[in-house]
């Protein structure tokens, strides 16, 4: 895992993958498996946790499976029975769309491994932190104006007890040195 952003050939695998996703969406069996993916990546923003979309991916793949399995049984059984000479016609083409859509479930768990893992796992670290199509690194504004109590509120509080507190947060180490140095000169203004 890099912690540096996509290159443009890998992002042009990720619009690739879509692209190819889109024809399934359209006949409505790649409508729960774009729903896992869509969820596994807005969880990850929201929580900045890549294992989200291993389990949008894991989701994906599971329910590929799942018509991977049915539409092969289907395949399997047709050409068991295509020896009936009344019913050639009609079962030789249920085969080949069994068969058919067999081998197009297993290549879209292919594409998935390698237009959209593939690329994500190796920088999933950038993604986590900055998102999948972001060039640069956020960062994180450093803010070195202490906001203690507006005016009208310190009134009510001792200068004395709002040090003791500073101390305490700094003492437990949630603050910096500098913080409370920037915190105190303000209490004692």
């Amino acid at each position: 895992m890099t912690n540096t952003p996509l290159s443009s050939v890998e992002q042009s695998k990720l619009l690739i993958f879509v692209l190819l996703l889109l024809p399934s969406l359209f006949f409505l069996v790649g409508v729960i498996p774009a729903i896992f993916l869509i969820f596994g990546l807005v969880m990850m923003k929201k929580n900045s946790d890549f294992s989200h979309i291993e389990t949008a991916a894991r989701n994906y793949k599971g329910y590929v499976y799942i018509a991977l399995t049915g539409c092969g049984l289907f395949a399997l059984y047709f050409a068991t029975t295509l020896g009936a000479a009344e019913r050639w016609d009609r079962q030789t083409s249920e085969f080949i769309a069994s068969a058919t859509l067999t081998v197009i479930a297993l290549l879209y768990i292919i594409l998935l491994n390698v237009l959209f893992l593939s690329p994500l796992r190796a920088h999933a670290q950038w993604i986590e932190a900055n998102g999948i199509f972001s060039g640069k690194a956020k960062t994180v504004p450093e803010n070195s104006d202490v906001d203690i109590i507006k005016g009208e509120r310190l009134r009510t509080f001792s200068v004395a007890d709002e040090l003791i507190k500073w101390a305490k947060l700094k003492e437990d180490g949630h603050i910096t040195e500098q913080e409370f140095n920037d915190a105190r000169k303000k209490l004692l203004q």
